[in-house]
């Protein structure tokens, strides 16, 4: 797995996200699509979006 260094993971995050928005909205996006994939079972929302969180911001 490639492991970026900080101001790598900062170059990247700015260049693929405008605004902090622009991260809130890719995050929801992942979340949902992490809940949908776990069958769409309620009461997972905080686990669903700190794993997109962590997946959108390695």
């Amino acid at each position: 797995m490639l492991r970026l260094g900080r101001e790598k993971k900062q170059q990247v995050l700015t260049q693929s996200v405008s605004s902090p928005d622009d991260l809130q909205e890719k995050i929801a996006r992942r979340a949902y699509q992490l809940y949908e994939e776990g069958g769409c079972v309620n009461g997972n929302d905080m686990d669903d979006w700190l794993k997109a969180e962590r997946a959108i911001l390695k």
